[in-house]
Parts: structure tokens; C-alpha cells; sequence
């Protein structure tokens, strides 16, 4: 027999058993066909799956990967000898596909801590183990299926070359177009935008949720000739590096890595930065099983998180990682409490019950 098609059909075995009498009618027709004992291949299955040593993350790719490989990759496999293997592109459609259609392949995914609430309500993740994996870490960010995996902030960026010794201190001078002349930069996705624009119309840090959704618009509105959207962290430098905008509302680690390679001619503040966290979360039907709430506390010792904040910029998310920052990285992270101090902390919650309708609006207004 074709070993391809073997191989294929001990696939089918793992994914479709027991599942549905359509998939096992249709599995069984297949080997049939080959000459093959289903039971053969079942058991196949069986001892594939209780040989898997591996634990499948899913992040956004790029210097991310290289990071958590430092972080926690490798470490993890010479602690426990499972091995760690990495995969792109935690998109929710994606997520609920897997899941609906049985075929789920990751284990632990770092998404948006919103989308993490969302989804569970939805049935598609399951409840953290928190017996086993730390809660408390910093209180109020954890859910009943996300907990913190790292904390990020949508920072003012700007071009001090331009500005010299005047540069822009908060979101008001970023909608102040006749001091502070040139094009600015938002996220296509709307992330740190709307807080952005409360905060540019007079609404303190703190009192920016629940949000009052039109009043953004109406200020993001009068911006609007001045935008211009990026879509990735690397096109968002971009912009920044060859001076397409004089001002930008980026990701906190893309405007360190600009401020370093650029030894200060592009800058940036914490006041008023937008901090938030992603989450880590377990889809249904995970292939390592249990398995991943050991690995999900283990990436929440100290080690791991302070290579992620050396390597990646992002802040950690216990207050015993904060403390043992070095001095050289602690002006990085997010999560100090001379920066965490200066910032609007995003209400996680209120974006998963207001994300998608608000998105639809933003987009809307963008693309008139």
C-alpha cells in the first residue's frame, strides 16, 4: 500500500474517532477499501497519541517565536523532556474552525485577553486550570480562560528629530495638527485608538471605561485626514523610521527597538499609553491534554518572563519578575510601577462584550 495513504488514513483515525457515525462510516469505507482492519489503525492512533511529547503553541510568528524559543522553549524540553514546537496565526475564525470541525492541533495560544473571554463564553476554550496554574499574578487580568501571558501598551511615538526640544507629551498633542505638523499612524485593528481619542477629548486615564464609543469616533473623525492605518508591527516602524508619519500609536516593544536603533532620534512616552495584556488559552480538544497547565506554569516562573521582556520588550505579568528586572530592561517593561503609574489600563472585559460591533464602526469610518 502506498505509504502516503496510510499514514493519511491513521490521521483520520486520530481525528474522526469516535466522533460522529458519518466520520466513522466514512473511515471505515476507506479502509475497507485499502484492505485494512479499522481496529488496526485505531489502535495506531491510540499509541500515536500516548507517545506525543510535545506541547503546539500558537503566536504571531516572527520575533516572537525567536523569543518564546529562548523564553520557555527550550528550557521547558531539557526540564521535562516535551518538547515545545511553535505555529502562527491565532486568528478567533481560525480557532473556531479547529474546534467546530474536531481537527484542534494547538495547545496553548497568546491571544488578545478580550478574545480569550469572548471565546470561552462562546464554548470554544477551556477553563484554566488553576490549580495548577497561578491566578493572582497581577490582579484582575486573569479569566476563566485566559491567564496572562505578557503585558503590552500602545505607546505616543514620535519623530524627535522633528519636534527638538518640544516634542508631544500626551494624545491631545497628537490630535494638535497646526503645533505638532504631519501625518500620524493608528492600528487597522483599532487598538489604543479609541482610548487614544477619549483621552485626546479631555477624558481622564482612569475613567475612560466603560467607554463612550461615539465620542471616539466623533474625535477620531476629525483626525481622520491625518491618519494613516498600519496593519503589522513591522509596518508601523516602517512608517515611523522613514518619517512617512511624524507621530504613530504603536505597540510599546516596536517603539523601544526604534528608540535603541535610532539612539533617541525617535521617541516616545508612557504617559497615557494604553496598557493591556494578551492571554494564554487552551482551545477544546488540545492534543496534549492536561499537559498544558504544566506547561503554563512554568512559563509563568521568573526566567522566562525576563528573557521576554530582554528579547521581545513585552512587560511581565508577576510582580517577582517585575522586581528582579534588571536595571538596563526595567524602563522597558510596561508593568513597572513608575509606568503601569502614567497609564489607562484596558478593561478586557468591556472590549469582549463591545469589540466586534466597535470594530465595524471604526473600520467604517476609515474606509469612507
Amino acid at each position: 500500500m502506498n505509504e502516503k495513504y496510510l499514514l493519511e488514513l491513521i490521521e483520520q483515525a486520530r481525528v474522526l474517532r469516535p466522533r460522529t457515525p458519518a466520520g466513522r462510516r466514512e473511515f471505515i469505507r476507506a479502509c475497507a477499501a485499502a484492505g485494512i482492519a479499522p481496529t488496526l489503525l485505531l489502535g495506531a492512533a491510540s499509541k500515536s497519541l500516548a507517545a506525543a511529547k510535545e506541547i503546539v503553541v500558537a503566536n504571531w510568528g516572527g520575533d516572537s517565536t525567536k523569543a518564546m524559543k529562548a523564553a520557555f522553549g527550550s528550557p521547558y524540553a531539557k526540564a521535562t523532556g516535551s518538547a515545545v514546537v511553535f505555529d502562527v496565526g491565532p486568528l478567533e475564525g481560525k480557532i473556531k474552525a479547529m474546534v467546530d470541525n474536531q481537527r484542534t492541533v494547538w495547545d496553548a495560544m497568546a491571544i488578545d485577553a478580550f478574545s480569550a473571554i469572548s471565546l470561552g463564553k462562546q464554548g470554544y476554550l477551556r477553563a484554566i486550570d488553576y490549580a495548577i496554574v497561578g491566578r493572582d499574578q497581577l490582579p484582575g487580568t486573569a479569566s476563566e480562560f485566559g491567564v496572562p501571558a505578557y503585558l503590552v501598551s500602545h505607546v505616543l511615538t514620535y519623530d524627535a528629530r522633528r519636534f527638538g526640544k518640544n516634542p508631544p507629551r500626551a494624545w491631545s498633542d497628537f490630535w494638535d495638527v497646526e503645533k505638532f505638523p504631519g501625518k500620524r499612524a493608528l492600528w487597522k485593528w483599532m487598538g489604543g485608538a479609541l482610548e487614544a481619542a477619549l483621552m485626546a477629548d479631555g477624558v481622564a486615564k482612569d475613567q475612560v471605561f466603560p467607554m463612550d464609543v461615539p465620542r471616539a469616533l466623533r474625535r477620531l473623525e476629525a483626525l481622520k485626514s491625518h491618519v494613516i492605518l498600519w496593519d503589522s508591527g513591522a509596518e508601523s516602524q516602517q512608517m515611523v523610521r522613514q518619517r512617512e508619519v511624524s507621530m504613530a500609536s504603536i505597540w510599546h516593544s516596536r517603539a523601544t527597538l526604534l528608540r535603541k536603533e535610532t539612539a533617541g532620534a525617535i521617541d516616545f512616552t508612557w504617559h497615557e499609553g494604553v496598557a493591556a495584556n494578551d492571554a494564554w488559552s487552551v482551545p477544546k480538544g488540545n492534543p496534549a491534554g492536561d499537559d498544558v497547565w504544566r506547561f503554563l506554569a512554568f512559563v509563568q516562573t521568573v526566567e522566562p518572563q525576563l528573557v521576554l521582556l530582554r528579547q521581545l520588550g513585552v512587560g511581565p505579568t508577576t510582580h517577582q519578575a517585575t522586581t528582579a528586572s534588571p536595571e538596563d530592561i526595567r524602563q522597558s517593561n510596561p508593568g513597572s510601577p513608575e509606568n503601569m503609574a502614567v497609564q489607562c489600563k484596558v478593561d478586557t472585559r468591556w472590549w469582549a462584550d463591545n469589540y466586534q460591533a466597535t470594530l465595524r464602526q471604526y473600520s467604517a469610518l476609515f474606509a469612507g
